[in-house]
């Protein structure tokens, strides 16, 4: 294979990191929620949107490193600070 069959590293950067925080704030709202149905005693539905966020979000990162390592890196820091923006955003306890 020649360089030119590969994404650009900017494409790979910028589509990793925008996949990682939309997916990051998805996932981490979804933890939110979690918690509010493990609170109200909904352990049921509180573990199928456990294994549905877990598996959309290892499933994403599996595509991400099939575009590449740094789409993968990128996708990672996206989450984290998708994170960051979640925790500020949503709070306290559900």
């Amino acid at each position: 294979m020649t360089l030119s069959t590969f994404p650009s590293l900017a494409l790979q950067f910028s589509a990793g990191a925008l996949a990682g925080a939309l997916l990051g704030y998805a996932y981490f709202t979804a933890l939110w929620w979690n918690v509010a149905l493990i609170d109200k005693g909904s352990a049921a539905t509180a573990l199928i949107l456990f294994l549905t966020r877990f598996a959309l979000l290892a499933g994403a990162f599996f595509g991400l490193a099939k575009f590449g390592a740094l789409a993968l890196l990128a996708g990672a820091a996206g989450l984290l600070v998708a994170r960051r923006v979640a925790l500020r955003r949503l709070g306290g306890a559900p």
